[in-house]
């Protein structure tokens, strides 16, 4: 099979879905495809190769296409940033790729893109559906990250048997590792305390501000740690919520995200339910990653979460309730042989959740297409 995954990301970027998708391609070259990632040239940015930046290995090829790069000399403005999509777009749109697989997670390059033989990847839906609606007609398979997606495409008049459920995974051997508490002492958080710790962004649906607003909550001998912002999101939430028993953390290189997450003493989803993306669609990467770490985890009782975590994997607490969340954190803090089953159970469970088993399971959905 020749596969071409085309996506509209800055590749590298400090954004996890970058990482998502040079693993796909990794994964999908080990099972015997000929990959080639289609990216836009980007002259600002992250300058590190990616496949050295990810760690991942060049068992396929990395073409860019030509697009401007506005967005690069102006940050958050919206017409550079539709300018360099367009110009992206218009360069997929001429090229011809024959027999050749599409594999994308953005609903415009199956739009654009000249080919009867198209896949879609699908992590939310927007607001505005007509444009997106269009996409999912024109793509012969669809894979969404949640059930709770595919269930509200189906709403939508897209037929079961045109979608798979493949929830996001986690690459076990990252873990096989042995972790020490003094990684915390460079980040000025003392390792001789219990360390509640959150990865990810801070922007709303990710309610890491319900962790921080729990730690008021906590005792004194716990430091909760939330880690993973940048730029502006990084200087408001530490302008906000940053003290002497918050530490808010900017992004680490992934490579050393599991020696933090697995010298922690419990691993904390705050995600909200208020908006739909958190609440019914995501399956996020640090889950997974979480579970693998084998350090016991509370998570936000919602049913995208569910999907994935039961009450034996994890303690759930009411999403967006910060005095529950806290109540929840020191539970597990203070019963550690239950505490222990849990992340065992979690441990075991994530082992189906791998990047291998991702791609036979999106390979097996799209051979078998009529």
């Amino acid at each position: 099979m020749k596969l071409s995954y085309i996506t509209l990301v800055r590749l590298p970027t400090d954004r996890a879905h970058g990482y998502a998708i040079m693993k796909m391609c990794e994964e999908f070259s080990a099972q015997k495809a000929a990959v080639e990632l289609v990216v836009p040239t980007r002259h600002h940015g992250i300058k590190a190769d990616p496949f050295e930046y990810y760690g991942i290995k060049r068992n396929f090829t990395l073409r860019k296409l030509w697009a401007t790069d506005f967005l690069g000399k102006h940050e958050n403005a919206r017409a550079a940033f539709a300018l360099d999509q367009l110009t992206f777009l218009l360069s997929v749109l001429g090229k011809r790729f024959g027999e050749t697989l599409v594999y994308t997670r953005d609903y415009q390059i199956a739009l654009f893109a000249r080919s009867s033989n198209i896949v879609l990847e699908i992590h939310s839906i927007p607001e505005r559906t007509f444009l997106f609606l269009r996409a999912l007609a024109r793509a012969r398979r669809l894979v969404v990250i949640s059930d709770g997606l595919k269930q509200s495409l189906i709403k939508n008049g897209v037929p079961a048997e045109k979608i798979v459920v493949a929830p996001d995974a986690v690459d076990l051997s990252e873990f096989r590792i042995t972790p020490s508490r003094e990684v915390w002492r460079v980040h000025h958080v003392d390792p001789q305390k219990k360390i509640a710790l959150y990865t990810g962004h801070f922007y709303g649906w990710k309610g890491a501000e319900t962790l921080a607003e729990a730690a008021r909550h906590l005792p004194s001998d716990v430091e909760v740690v939330l880690m993973g912002g940048v730029d502006r999101e990084l200087a408001d939430f530490q302008k906000t919520y940053a003290n002497s028993h918050v530490h808010v953390i900017g992004y680490q290189p992934r490579k050393q995200i599991p020696s933090f997450l697995m010298s922690a003493d419990v691993l904390v989803l705050p995600s909200s339910a208020k908006p739909k993306i958190s609440s019914h669609y995501t399956s996020p990467l640090k889950l997974f990653q979480y579970m693998a770490s084998g350090v016991p985890i509370v998570a936000s009782d919602l049913p995208s979460i569910r999907e994935i975590l039961t009450t034996e994997s994890a303690f759930l607490f009411e999403p967006d309730n910060a005095t529950d969340l806290a109540q929840k954190i020191e539970y597990a803090l203070s019963h550690p042989d239950e505490a222990r089953t849990h992340a065992l159970f979690a441990r075991e469970t994530v082992k189906k959740y791998t990047w291998d088993a991702r791609v036979r399971t999106i390979l097996h959905h799209i051979e078998n297409s009529a």
